[in-house]
């Protein structure tokens, strides 16, 4: 009885195994990637597939909203180049029932003078030396500069306002940033923590506070007397090392004004501050990598297989991959397709890190077809994930020095059903709307914030050493 049992638990085994095996029609969707048998070249086999790579500029269109995390200062990355990060935007008397206070000051009789106006911007984080020390000047944005309350947002790399009246400036180290401050408001000793506060000139002060009812009365009204700040770093700070990342939209960014006024027939101490409440806002980000590593890698990347790749988060580069060997390969079960990039090491790491998460797509080279697609079959959505989909299972995070994106069913829907094999990009946007594969959906991502954060080289296909690669793991049918 024994012996029958256990010729029938044995039989029962190979047949659902040759079952799996001599299936040539393989439902990719229900193969897992989680449990890969080990590669006995019996039955299991690995195979590696070479990658042909280059590195080309990322054609951007990035706009920053008011609701994004503006990048502030100078960054001299000696592997990728000089970065430059400039911020502007209006702050405006607040609203009172919904309509602006028409004299935020009370009656200009009342006052008795103007102690201090002090620019605040809540300070977010940083990338870069913490060590870095620059002079952050505000200017007024001239009234001619086109500067203006925008729902889309400007472009990224639109050229600078003009600005020229030199309202303040104060000299930081930003390691400073998220110390604790203490300051005198009002009556009221503060305490407060990550606001960059910047003293500006009292006579910009005193003018403001001089405007009568008829320029308070409206937006319109203010702005065509004060168009707004322009916030820069010095081109001549001590030592331009980093980028500091602030919020609008918080509290702590405002124009804060201390005075004294007559209240009740008696001198008082007095604060009235200005807000940020509508789109009036911008972040120009410039790039310059003239004579570093990164420009060279760049003037050598099209058309070439390239052994190492600069990545730069937005604005920034993009990888352009292609593998060859993927559309002959033969009908087979994929248990594991992983495209590998290992890191490479460059110059000053350890201030200038790695973007938060690498993304792939794939391009669109279908019939008269263009754009890009999320990887076939292998990318899923997310509805808990704020990156809107899983980068601990697709793929994307730095782990041991080397990015793995899993693109098993990927392969599998070439080698089994006939799939396109695409051409991919590696790279890390800002911001990227690839169409969802087998959709006419556009999916719209935030990725590698916030912007200008992050660069990385990776070794590329013609690397002898730490070579890109697509490494699968699969048996015969």
């Amino acid at each position: 009885m024994f012996v029958k049992k256990l010729l029938y638990s044995l039989s029962f085994i190979v047949v659902f195994i040759l079952s799996i095996v001599s299936c040539t029609k393989i439902r990719t969707t229900e193969i897992g990637s989680d449990v890969i048998p080990p590669v006995d070249n019996v039955t299991v086999f690995d195979t590696v597939l070479e990658i042909q790579s280059e590195i080309i500029p990322l054609a951007d269109s990035t706009r920053m909203r008011d609701t994004g995390t503006h990048a502030l200062g100078i960054m001299q990355d000696p592997s990728f180049g000089i970065t430059s990060g400039e911020v502007y935007l209006q702050l405006l008397a607040q609203l009172s029932s919904g309509s602006p206070i028409k004299q935020p000051f009370g009656p200009p009789d009342s006052i008795l003078g103007l102690d201090s106006v002090v620019l605040s911007l809540r300070y977010r984080s940083l990338y870069g030396d913490s060590n870095a020390m620059e002079n952050l000047k505000v200017f007024e944005i001239d009234q001619s500069s086109g500067f203006r309350d925008s729902s889309l947002g400007y472009l990224i790399s639109q050229p600078s306002f003009a600005a020229n009246n030199l309202l303040g400036q104060k000299s930081f180290t930003f390691s400073s940033f998220n110390d604790s401050l203490i300051y005198l408001r009002a009556n009221d000793t503060v305490k407060t923590v990550n606001e960059i506060r910047i003293p500006l000139d009292n006579s910009f002060g005193l003018r403001l506070m001089s405007y009568d009812s008829t320029i308070y009365k409206s937006d319109t009204n203010f702005n065509s007397q004060f168009r707004g700040f322009a916030i820069k770093a010095d081109e001549g700070s001590a030592a331009k090392r980093a980028m500091a990342y602030i919020s609008l939209i918080d509290g702590g960014t405002r124009l804060t004004f201390h005075y004294r006024k007559k209240v009740n027939n008696a001198a008082d101490t007095v604060v009235t501050e200005f807000v940020f409440r509508n789109k009036a806002n911008a972040n120009l980000i410039s790039r310059n990598n003239s004579g570093t590593p990164y420009a060279a890698n760049l003037a050598t990347g099209t058309g070439t297989n390239q052994s190492e790749l600069y990545l730069q988060s937005t604005p920034g580069s993009v990888a352009m991959l292609s593998i060859p060997g993927l559309s002959g390969l033969s009908n087979r079960l994929v248990y594991r397709a992983a495209l590998i990039a290992e890191r490479l090491d460059g110059l000053e790491d350890n201030y200038f890190n790695e973007p938060s998460v690498m993304f792939l797509d794939a391009v669109n080279t279908d019939p008269g077809g263009s754009g890009y697609y999320t990887i076939p079959k292998s990318f899923i959505t997310s509805a808990t994930n704020v990156l809107k989909y899983e980068p601990a299972q697709f793929g994307g995070i730095l782990k041991n020095n080397k990015y793995e994106f899993d693109l098993t069913r990927y392969v599998q829907g070439i080698v089994t059903d006939g799939d396109p094999s695409y051409p991919l990009r590696l790279y890390a946007p800002y911001i990227t709307r690839p169409v969802l594969y087998g959709t006419s959906t556009t999916y719209t991502m935030n990725i590698a914030t916030p912007v200008t954060r992050g660069r990385i080289i990776v070794g590329g296909g013609a690397n002898t050493t730490k070579k890109l690669r697509l490494y699968i793991v699969y048996s015969r049918i």
